[in-house]
């Protein structure tokens, strides 16, 4: 029988061995073999670019390119792997990589970066020279400077996550603490997997009223904690409520009815469920976005604004033709700024490509190397006021408008 991905690691030291995710490779169904080579040299040269304590660092820090490229063992999040590793080396050469680089590093920097990384390898693919971090004469420093080699023509860029708002930030953080401390609850009984084709788990189910506090949640992750000892030890069915924000019901392996009853009366279909996002004024926060990095670009040159919008639903539940109007009516007051694009990657398995043109604007879905799904919706400035060649226009579009 073929060992299970993670089963190599067995210890905490294993968890940041780059040895133990070069021999991973091997073990994660639904890679080619092909795809098992190019992810042992991806691991191998971000092993030399990153350093060897990178993982070390990462996992102490909660870096998220440690979760998202090396923990996850999907063949998907491993082809992940890959273009990341492919990105980084084909823009060594640009100016302040380094920095670009140490921003990867850090985990409170790492996002950002890796969004910076992906719309640079975009404009490369396109045909530009690409620089991070360039200095302008009024002092600012935007993310990227295209340089179009046929016509000498720079173009500025600014990148700059939708973050999530305070309220959708504290419900979605607290639904992925509880979502692992319910996972471990599950898999923390060492009689439960003895049997492996028997496997006999407790079954929680977890029903996040309101979001929590840093302090509410370490209480109710401990509570869950015990609650899962308990159940496992005296095998007999419990709940648990949290004031007015969570609730609990865990039954014990020998008999699941109690709990999954429980959580029927209460509509439950998987073990944590969290209250929908609110999406009021979605598009407002795009449209503060373009207001907000406009600053950073000089008025004297060509600018760019992309927004990437993975933590964001705006591009699943707002009307592109409103997204279009609202961004294209801000634009308007900017005359250097070329056109801003909104982006959402998404592993959601195959998509049909698309391209929908309305005007000088277009809806887009194309799929990346590594199997996701990338949705665009890219704006032009109708107004834009500065001089800049057809050409250099087209490589622009091109980076996200497939030929």
């Amino acid at each position: 029988m073929k060992l299970h991905p993670q089963a190599i690691f067995e210890t905490l030291e294993d968890l940041v061995s780059w040895d133990k995710y070069e021999f991973q490779n091997d073990l994660i169904e639904g890679l080619s073999e092909s795809e098992r080579q190019e992810a042992k040299a991806g691991i191998q040269y971000l092993r030399t670019l990153l350093r060897e304590d990178f993982l070390r660092c990462s996992k102490q820090e909660g870096n998220p390119i440690f979760y998202w490229y090396f923990r996850d063992s999907a063949p998907s999040a491993r082809r992940s792997l890959v273009r990341f590793a492919e990105r980084l080396k084909a823009l060594e050469d640009a100016s302040n990589f380094n920095g670009l680089v140490a921003r990867l590093k850090k985990a409170e920097t790492a996002a950002e970066a890796l969004t910076v990384l992906d719309i640079g390898d975009k404009f490369r693919r396109a045909g530009f020279r690409v620089d991070f971090d360039p200095e302008t004469a009024s002092g600012s420093v935007p993310d990227i400077k295209l340089g179009d080699p046929n016509t000498e023509e720079d173009i500025y860029v600014e990148v700059s996550r939708l973050r999530k708002g305070g309220h959708e930030e504290l419900v979605s953080r607290t639904y992925h603490v509880l979502f692992d401390v319910v996972h471990y609850a599950i898999i923390a009984d060492p009689e439960g997997a003895e049997d492996f084709t028997n496997r006999r788990f407790v079954r929680p189910y977890v029903r996040i009223l309101k979001g929590l506090s840093d302090n509410e949640l370490e209480e109710v992750s401990k509570k869950i904690v015990e609650l899962g000892i308990e159940v496992r030890t005296k095998k007999e069915y419990r709940e648990f409520t949290f004031r007015d924000s969570v609730e609990m019901a865990m039954s014990p392996a020998e008999d699941h009815s109690q709990a999954k009853a429980w959580a029927a009366e209460r509509g439950m279909k998987d073990f944590v469920e969290a209250p929908p996002i609110p999406l009021d004024g979605i598009i407002n926060k795009a449209r503060a976005k373009v207001v907000k990095k406009s600053d950073q670009l000089p008025e004297e040159k060509p600018g760019i604004i992309v927004v990437p919008a993975n933590e964001s639903l705006l591009l699943f539940v707002s009307d592109p033709r409103q997204v279009i109007i609202e961004i294209a009516e801000e634009l308007g007051r900017r005359p250097s700024l070329l056109c801003a694009v909104l982006t959402h990657t998404f592993d959601g398995g195959e998509q049909e490509p698309f391209v929908v043109e309305m005007g000088q604007h277009a809806v887009v879905s194309t799929t990346t190397s590594d199997f996701s799904t990338e949705r665009s919706i890219l704006v032009m400035n109708e107004i834009f006021g500065l001089s800049l060649s057809e050409s250099a226009v087209e490589k622009v579009r091109r980076a996200f408008i497939p030929n």
